[in-house]
């Protein structure tokens, strides 16, 4: 008897779910940045996120947005969000199927 493939719909796989996220919240980080509507969040600096957003490597490499808040999450979520996401979709893409 021939064995049934579990077939995930493509939205449904984690990879994808996980990068979705990064987008949108690149999204609504532009957004902010271009509306102009930014929280009003805690200055940063004598903290520990102070002092990351304000070393040199951080400044000079990694200014995505005029806000050091967003900056300092864009780098976050692309850690915990987007680094997993791709190493899924390259799993998958790779992965030998069996027919």
């Amino acid at each position: 008897m021939a064995k049934k493939q579990n077939h995930i719909p493509f939205l449904k796989r984690p990879w994808v779910s996980s990068i979705g996220v990064f987008v949108l919240s690149q999204i609504i980080f532009i957004t902010f940045e271009v509306t102009g509507w930014i929280p009003n969040y805690r200055d940063l600096s004598g903290t520990l996120f102070g002092r990351i957003t304000e070393a040199s490597i951080f400044r000079e490499w990694f200014t995505f947005y005029e806000t050091q808040h967003f900056n300092l999450l864009t780098i976050f979520f692309g850690i915990v969000f987007l680094v997993p996401g791709i190493i899924g979709a390259i799993k998958n893409v790779f992965s030998p199927r069996s027919t």
